[in-house]
């Protein structure tokens, strides 16, 4: 097996778990937060323009994770933090003309004849680890990832695919 189809199938296996762990989310007030994740959760949503527009807890393997949904300047943003406070990580939806040239790139040649829904960045620890965007080709929906430096990968189905 080459180091592509591996990373494909790594990748894929990766989106199943993903898949099953936020299907578990379940839906909480910002009352039901720990001191620790509401202090973050204030910090994270402090600023003029950014509105919250809901709370999620879910019991991954190894912990709980408590996700934050808010809107800024009239883009998607969710953010994930442990239940000590930790920032996990924050996915921000972003204009297209914002996305990087290379990545740019990278989404158009996988697209192909299919149309590419909002692309967002993935950043974890302070550094942008991927982009992702849904990916409608064939009547199909398919999740698409992409390193900031790293080639393209095919698309790959979701369990909403059908």
């Amino acid at each position: 097996m080459n180091r592509t189809t591996r990373l494909i199938a790594g990748i894929a296996i990766g989106l199943v778990i993903a898949a099953g762990v936020y299907a578990k989310e379940k839906k909480i007030k910002q009352s039901d937060l720990p001191p620790a994740v509401q202090q973050t959760a204030e910090q994270q949503s402090a600023g003029e323009g950014i509105t919250v527009t809901g709370y999620t807890v879910d019991k991954a393997e190894g912990g709980t994770l408590y996700a934050m949904n808010l809107v800024s300047d009239g883009l998607a943003r969710k953010t994930v933090i442990g239940s000590d406070g930790t920032l996990v990580s924050v996915q921000q939806e972003m204009a297209w003309d914002k996305v990087p040239a290379a990545v740019q790139t990278d989404f158009t040649n996988v697209t192909g004849k299919g149309k590419l829904g909002p692309v967002s960045s993935i950043t974890k620890e302070g550094q942008v680890v991927a982009y992702v965007a849904m990916l409608e080709r064939d009547g199909k929906m398919n999740h698409v990832q992409v390193k900031p430096h790293a080639p393209a990968l095919e698309p790959i189905p979701t369990a909403d695919s059908k």
